[in-house]
């Protein structure tokens, strides 16, 4: 096993982990491997299907539980052996769908199934049923309101504008007859200026050209109901869910059909953002879940790829195999906090930095990774321009829109000629721009309203999670500022990020990174962490800083060396660890019996916050992957915090 492997032990507590924070969540999870075997399923399946945990185990076959529900009526009628055969079929085509099933005890779900790269298919289940009994209510008010409408006109127009939807009747001709306040406000008339006018008169061209469809269905006796995007006479962009119902005569020939058009933009919207909630919900689990193991793994690639650097003499070399594989690693240490900070479970880390310099660094990252083909242009001012914003996800966020625009590019007819422009202008606001050019295929407006939503990919087939824009987006929000993109089918794209300007910072500010720490000569600390590859990085560190260094693989063996050995001047320990005892009881035991001795806690979980384990320990807090400063300037507060009892100690 190499050095960076995880074990078999953590593999299978990772796994236990994801499959944990599954079963907390509100919807059933299926996922069949390639030959239609089940791999994983949530607890959630078996409640809102009624499936016996037994076949919800790892190995269980497609065709076993297809049969279990048609054997208990979950298809309706007809031959089960059909029905199994049929729906097996169909999966073996591994397509993405999605349909609406009424379950035997009236529960309506949705199912919801999608291909995966490696093989099989992931599906997700839906309780709709309170949805549907909306809708179905809905549509028994239209149709209580339109037979009291049909009794008298003054009636219908005493009713009709007090409705809070527009409503509208129009004949065969598709000439409106009716139309209630609400209905002519929507466009900017009277009702008197729309009744006797055909619906392409009335309605805006794009309107007209998407209801078509739906007004022949209705002039042939369908009742039909429909979406669509309606400009608003005020200027807004509403989502409009509208009905259509045939007028019928007693022969059932048809007169014409009523409109009921009712604004769902606030409906869509609560439902957008609870579907936001839950995918954010769903990165913050899956990242809490892995970042101890990772940032441990990190603590481990950086602590011997630091020394390393130092010590090759190959300068060529070290420039370009050593020193990039640095900056990957520390943009590794800095993706789990980012995915963190996308699902707002942690804020970011800002600073003062200098944009000039860091848009050059992206611009560094990037060459060596682009083709021949496409040429990277800097256009970067002449005066520098600072922003506080963390430097770990500005470089990441840029990285990602370039790395977009790169296969834009591929997937355009430009590819041999691809042009990606990195520009850093500041405005008269005291705002900066950093934008991203290219010119690529372009997206479509359909397209550009889902960028930014977490999982949204037009490269699913080829890997794409969708997390990268919705992490550029984070990073510019967070960064009290905003993205936007302009782009166009074959025209290319633009991102644009704008963020507030700040002062540079002054010389002693500029200092405060480099901590003056002296050399601890033979002074002695204890380092306690359960992994023997981490605690080898942190040992060096400590003995680089003059400290003699005894170490423990537990909380438990930590106080009996500091019971037996005398002259400890400081304790450096991580706070998750085997045994029963953590680090910061670890620590409360430091603070009652040794109050002279300097504390510093570590961890690798990076979502939770100082509070969440400081518990009065007063102590600083290191996270995994640590840089060299960072635990000097930690030495220098805990010996800081500790001074007093040392004081307190030597009057006894």
């Amino acid at each position: 096993m190499g050095d960076h492997d995880i074990s078999d032990s953590q593999a299978v507590e990772l796994l236990m982990q994801i499959e944990a924070g599954l079963d907390n969540i509100d919807q059933g999870i299926s996922v069949f491997d390639q030959n239609l075997e089940l791999v994983f399923a949530n607890k959630r399946l078996g409640e809102l299907l009624d499936v016996p945990e037994r076949l919800l185990n790892r190995g269980t076959k497609f065709e076993t539980l297809i049969r279990y529900n048609s054997e208990h009526g979950e298809y309706g009628p007809g031959d089960v052996e059909e029905q199994v055969a049929e729906r097996v079929r169909v999966a073996r085509e591994f397509r993405a769908h999605t349909v609406e099933r009424v379950r035997p005890n009236g529960r309506v779900i949705r199912v919801s199934g999608a291909p995966l790269a490696m093989g099989g298919f992931a599906t997700i289940y839906t309780d709709i049923t309170q949805q549907r009994r909306y809708e179905i209510e809905l549509e028994k008010r239209i149709n209580a309101q339109t037979r009291d409408l049909r009794r008298s006109e003054e009636r219908l127009r005493l009713i009709a504008n007090e409705v809070p939807a527009g409503i509208a009747y129009l004949d065969q001709d598709e000439v409106f007859q009716f139309v209630n306040r609400r209905f002519a406000q929507s466009y900017g008339q009277s009702v008197d200026d729309i009744v006797g006018h055909k619906s392409q008169e009335i309605l805006s061209p794009h309107m007209h050209e998407d209801s078509a469809p739906y007004f022949a269905r209705a002039k042939a006796g369908e009742a039909v109901e429909f979406d669509l995007e309606f400009d608003h006479e005020d200027g807004r962009k509403l989502e409009i869910r509208v009905f259509l119902r045939p007028d019928l005569r007693t022969d059932q020939t048809v007169r014409g059909f009523y409109v009921l058009s009712i604004n769902f933009t606030r409906h869509r919207q609560a439902a957008a953002a609870l579907s936001q909630a839950q995918k954010m919900e769903a990165i913050g689990r899956l990242s809490a879940g892995i970042s101890h193991d990772f940032n441990n793994l990190l603590t481990v690639i950086l602590g011997n790829l630091r020394p390393l650097a130092e010590q090759m003499e190959d300068k060529h070399l070290r420039d370009e195999m050593v020193a990039p594989s640095l900056r990957a690693a520390k943009r590794g240490a800095e993706l789990t906090r980012q995915l963190l900070a996308v699902a707002r479970r942690q804020p970011l880390d800002p600073k003062v930095v200098n944009l000039n310099e860091a848009v050059q660094e992206v611009a560094n990252l990037l060459k060596p990774s682009l083709p021949a083909t496409t040429q990277l242009r800097l256009e970067l001012p002449d005066q520098k321009l600072w922003a506080k914003v963390d430097p770990g996800a500005l470089e990441n966020a840029l990285l990602n829109l370039a790395l977009n625009a790169q296969a834009a590019i591929e997937d355009s007819a430009r590819k041999e000629d691809g042009l990606i422009e990195l520009r850093l202008e500041a405005d008269q606001d005291q705002r900066i721009k950093i934008q991203c050019r290219d010119n690529g295929t372009g997206m479509s407006q359909e397209v550009q309203k889902q960028i930014f939503d977490p999982f949204f990919s037009t490269k699913v087939h080829s890997g794409g999670t969708g997390l990268g824009l919705s992490m550029a987006q984070s990073f510019a929000q967070m960064s009290d500022g905003d993205i936007a993109v302009n782009s166009a089918m074959d025209l290319g794209t633009e991102f644009e990020i704008v963020i507030p300007s700040v002062e540079a910072p002054t010389q002693a500010e500029a200092a405060m990174d480099v901590p003056n720490l002296p050399h601890k000569q033979g002074a002695l600390a204890l380092l306690v962490d359960d992994q023997e590859e981490v605690r080898a990085v942190l040992r060096r560190e400590l003995v680089g800083l003059g400290y003699a260094v005894l170490e423990a693989e537990n909380a438990a063996e930590a106080m009996e060396l500091m019971d037996e050995v005398s002259g400890i001047e400081l304790v450096l320990s991580d706070i998750a660890m085997p045994g029963g005892m953590s680090g910061m009881e670890l620590g409360h035991h430091v603070r009652a019996n040794f109050g002279h001795i300097g504390l510093i806690l570590m961890t690798g979980h990076a979502n939770l916050a100082k509070s969440d384990f400081d518990q009065g320990l007063n102590c600083p807090i290191l996270r995994k992957p640590f840089e060299h400063n960072s635990l000097a300037r930690a030495i220098l507060a805990a010996e800081a915090q500790a001074s007093p009892a040392r004081e307190e100690q030597s009057a006894i």
